[in-house]
């Protein structure tokens, strides 16, 4: 994998879904719609929730999140 060049920042439209983890847990794992940042395409990523959030609750945050966010935004640190 390629590093970012220094002046290169990408954008990817997503959203947040809330689903049971591996473990049966709730988290919140980030969906892209287009595979435009090619650093996270190859990559899942998701969001552990505090111990004893339930599903629902996960569900209510995700929808919270989505309302708010319209992209994720992945650039080189300075």
């Amino acid at each position: 994998m390629e590093p970012m060049d220094a002046t290169q920042t990408q954008r990817a439209s997503c959203r947040f879904k809330a689903v049971a983890g591996t473990d049966g847990k709730p988290v919140i794992k980030l969906e892209l719609f287009h595979q435009t940042v090619p650093l996270l395409a190859s990559m899942d990523l998701e969001f552990e929730l505090l111990s004893g959030t339930t599903l629902a609750q996960a569900r209510q945050l995700a929808d919270a999140i989505n309302e708010r966010i319209l992209s994720v935004v992945a650039k080189p640190q300075a």
